[in-house]
């Protein structure tokens, strides 16, 4: 009988200053590392209430290294975003109250594998201090302060798996707009790519940074032959059980004590993070359209930029475990 343990790794503390801390995670097979965010609202000023992925930008970056090597790698509003576009996993925080003052607790999960409590697919077991979880903290910003963290694992004891997932981005800020190249990683299979833009599409002239896209594997397209940014954005939206990505509510208030005023007005799930999208090689999650990029020389993202600033491209990268950590104990 398969059995899970699910515990607190780091409880929670008061993070002093910005900057860098450590530690160590846990030893048995491991699914899924899930950062607890815990800031006081600093809403004296109501407009600056922080949204979800605002206090999800609190880390500058979350990374995981197995001896010395990361294995996962990114900025915390890139966490909440590809769970939301990969695996459908609607933001979620304790007491999500403007009053300032209140502390809120916002939950990023960090996937070692494809999914939660997947035996096959998780990190395997290692010994004390060879699997390290490093943050670069932002103790305040506007509408947050008094940033205090804990960390909790979800272990999968006496789990053998076959692959890990391996997640690292790469930066690049684009020199003018017209084609640019955002050059991946080679000799992985590839489950997806996320894309960050600085610039979405909005306005009444929109020009998103990365404009239109294409995705080359040794000069030869991949699956997305030529796709609109904005055109990309429903994708995620197009696998079965997706919440919705928008909708509409409406207020009814006095108007000017002699009436009754409605106003109605769109809503999405958190800014329905308009700088992303998800490029996914695995929509039936089978991975029968999985991308082999073992044996190519190059992989890369062309752009026909609209605008000239930075992009982060972050690839789902699976991995086999052979040769990686050890044996892990029975259950």
């Amino acid at each position: 009988m398969a059995k899970f343990l699910r515990s607190i790794c780091v409880p929670e503390q008061a993070i002093s200053a910005d900057g860098v801390v450590s530690f160590d995670l846990a030893v048995n097979p491991l699914s899924c590392v899930m950062l607890g965010l815990r800031p006081l609202n600093n809403t004296g000023t109501l407009a600056n209430y922080a949204s979800y992925v605002a206090i999800a930008s609190a880390v500058n970056r979350a990374t995981i290294y197995y001896l010395g090597q990361s294995i996962f790698s990114m900025r915390g509003e890139d966490i909440a975003a590809l769970n939301w576009l990969r695996h459908g996993i609607y933001p979620w925080e304790a007491n999500p109250d403007n009053v300032d003052d209140a502390q809120r607790c916002v939950v990023l999960p960090m996937f070692l594998g494809k999914h939660m409590y997947d035996r096959k697919s998780c990190f395997p077991a290692t010994r004390r201090g060879e699997l390290i979880l490093e943050l670069d903290l932002d103790i305040a910003d506007t509408g947050y302060d008094g940033l205090r963290l804990s960390v909790d694992t979800l272990e999968l004891l006496g789990a053998s798996p076959s692959e890990y997932e391996k997640k690292l981005s790469v930066y690049q800020t684009f020199a003018a707009t017209g084609t640019n190249d955002v050059d991946l990683y080679t000799g992985n299979k590839c489950r997806g790519i996320l894309l960050f833009g600085t610039t979405g599409y909005a306005g009444a002239a929109p020009a998103p940074t990365w404009g239109r896209i294409k995705v080359l594997l040794d000069n030869i397209e991949q699956g997305f032959h030529a796709i609109d940014w904005e055109m990309a954005i429903p994708d995620s939206a197009l696998i079965a059980g997706r919440q919705p990505a928008m909708g509409q509510h409406k207020h009814t208030v006095p108007g000017a004590g002699l009436g009754v005023e409605e106003s109605t007005s769109v809503f999405d799930i958190d800014q329905n993070f308009t700088q992303y999208n998800y490029l996914d090689y695995d929509p039936t999650r089978d991975d029968e359209f999985i991308l082999e990029t073992r044996g190519s020389t190059r992989f890369q993202i062309r752009a026909e930029a609209e605008a000239a600033n930075a992009v982060r491209a972050i690839q789902i990268e699976v991995l086999s475990t052979n040769g990686v950590g050890i044996k892990a104990p029975s259950a």
